[in-house]
């Protein structure tokens, strides 16, 4: 699926919501997903692991 920006945020939110009492994993090859998920990682509500880069 293709959303915006804004849309991303907001399904990015919501997994990360629904990943408190569930194992969410979400594979991307859209660096502006992960810039999105940045602040979630920050957090603690998401660990990013960068294949390309090794983890």
């Amino acid at each position: 699926m293709h959303f915006d920006d804004d849309r991303s945020k907001a399904t990015l939110d919501l997994l990360a919501d629904f990943g408190k009492a569930n194992q969410v994993l979400l594979f991307t090859h859209h660096r502006s997903i992960r810039a999105l998920a940045a602040p979630l990682a920050s957090a603690g509500l998401a660990n990013i692991v960068d294949l390309e880069r090794g983890g």
